[in-house]
C-alpha cells in the first residue's frame, strides 16, 4: 500500500492544503485515505484537516481529535488522554487498509507526539511511507527551514525524503529561482510545488 507521508517546517505553511492536492491526483488511480494521526484545535470552529484534504474524492480518518489548538501533547494533558507514539500507531494500523494513503502530521516535523520527545521522524520511521515529504512555505528563508527539517526528519527517518514549495503569498522571481538553486544545490528533491491558483500546482514525482 503505497503511504505518502507529509510534514512541515512549521505550522501553518500549507500541509493540509498539499496533503489535499496530493489525495485528489492519487484518487484519479483508485480509492484513497486521507489520515491525520493527530489533530489539536478540532472543536475550535474550523473544518477538521482531513476532511479539508480528503474533500469530495478522499476518505478521512483523524485518529486522535483534540479540542485545544495548542501543542499536541499540551492538548492531550488538557483533557486526559493519552498520547504517545504506540497509541498512534496503533489507531493508525487497525485503519483499514486502502491502495493510497496520504498521511499528514500536526505542527512542524519536530513537534513532540510522545512525552519521551518522540516526534514525526520517530513516526515516519515507524510507518516507512513511500516518501516522507516536508512542506515548506515559498519565501525568502525557506533554503534554511527545508534543510534544518530535512536535516532534523533525518535522525531518524532513513526512507525517500523531499521538499515541496508552497506560496502561501506569491514570493518574487528572485527569490523563488533562489530557493529551487538552494534546494538543488543541497542535494534536496523538489517534491511538488504550489501556490495561489490551480494552475500553479505542480507535483513532480507522480505520473500527470
Amino acid at each position: 500500500m503505497p503511504v505518502l507521508f507529509v510534514t512541515g517546517s512549521d505550522t501553518g505553511v500549507g500541509k493540509t492544503h498539499v496533503a489535499g492536492l496530493l489525495a485528489r491526483r492519487l484518487a484519479r488511480d483508485g480509492f484513497t485515505q486521507v489520515i491525520k494521526p493527530v489533530e489539536s484545535g478540532a472543536a475550535s470552529g474550523r473544518p477538521v484537516d482531513a476532511l479539508t484534504a480528503a474533500g469530495d474524492w478522499a476518505e478521512a480518518h483523524t485518529l486522535l481529535a483534540l479540542p485545544a489548538p495548542i501543542a499536541p501533547l499540551a492538548a492531550a494533558r488538557k483533557v486526559r488522554k493519552t498520547l504517545d507514539l504506540a497509541t498512534l500507531l496503533k489507531l493508525y494500523r487497525a485503519v483499514p487498509s486502502a491502495p493510497c494513503r496520504v498521511v499528514e502530521g500536526a505542527g512542524g516535523v519536530a513537534v513532540p507526539i510522545d512525552p519521551k520527545g518522540k516526534d514525526w521522524s520517530d513516526f515516519a520511521a515507524a510507518i516507512k511511507p513511500l516518501v516522507a515529504i516536508v512542506v515548506v512555505e515559498d519565501r525568502l528563508g525557506a533554503i534554511n527551514q527545508a534543510r534544518l527539517a530535512i536535516a532534523y526528519l533525518r535522525r531518524r527517518y532513513d526512507g525517500p525524503v523531499g521538499v515541496w514549495l508552497n506560496a502561501i503569498k506569491k514570493p518574487s522571481a528572485e527569490v523563488a529561482a533562489a530557493n529551487r538553486a538552494g534546494l538543488a544545490d543541497s542535494w534536496i528533491p523538489l517534491l511538488g510545488e504550489s501556490g495561489p491558483g490551480a494552475k500553479s500546482v505542480r507535483i513532480h514525482f507522480l505520473p500527470r
